[in-house]
């Protein structure tokens, strides 16, 4: 309905325009192609937002597992530092399961060992033969030097298929993760 002045410059509604504006004034509600027209969109729409919700989970994921694996990279350089650190001279041992690790530090003070234990909750280590059983674990042992007793590789498998490698070097102490 369109509005125009009349004589006495009021507005009054009675000129009514021809086409769609002249369907859209009529009460009688959707029709059957208009309604499945509508369920289409609101479809495809809502599918598109399932599409982006399921890979905003797997970059999620991917992140909690790179945080992860960093943090264990962290923790075994800490303990390489503690070595070198240490006035006894005594080596700093780290030992890697399958579901977690525990840094054991030597403590002058209690006269024992102490062992700092830390679960993993995205990561399954593992070697090149396989999965490693969860009665045994690999042990990395941090000389006074900062250097390892031997080097090797482990591997750090995450949920679905990501997969990293801690890569441990003997000589040189270093540590790196590659992709």
């Amino acid at each position: 309905m369109i509005t125009q002045p009349n004589r006495k410059g009021k507005f009054s509604s009675t000129i009514r325009q021809k086409g769609w504006f002249r369907s859209l004034t009529n009460n009688r509600g959707m029709t059957l192609a208009e309604m499945l027209v509508t369920l289409l969109l609101v479809g495809l729409l809502s599918s598109g937002t399932v599409m982006l919700g399921a890979s905003g989970a797997r970059m999620a994921s991917r992140a909690s597992f790179d945080a992860e694996c960093e943090a264990l990279k962290d923790a075994l350089n800490d303990a390489r530092d503690r070595a070198m650190m240490q006035d006894a001279n005594r080596e700093v041992d780290v030992d890697i399961r399958n579901d977690g690790y525990s840094i054991n530090t030597w403590d002058d003070q209690a006269g024992k060992f102490c062992t700092d234990s830390v679960a993993f909750e995205h990561i399954q280590a593992s070697s090149a033969k396989g999965p490693v059983d969860p009665k045994y674990h690999y042990r990395v042992r941090f000389l006074p030097s900062g250097t390892i007793n031997k080097g090797q590789t482990i591997r750090l498998n995450g949920p679905g298929q990501l997969k990293r490698s801690l890569i441990l070097q003997p000589v040189t102490g270093r540590i790196r993760l590659s992709n």
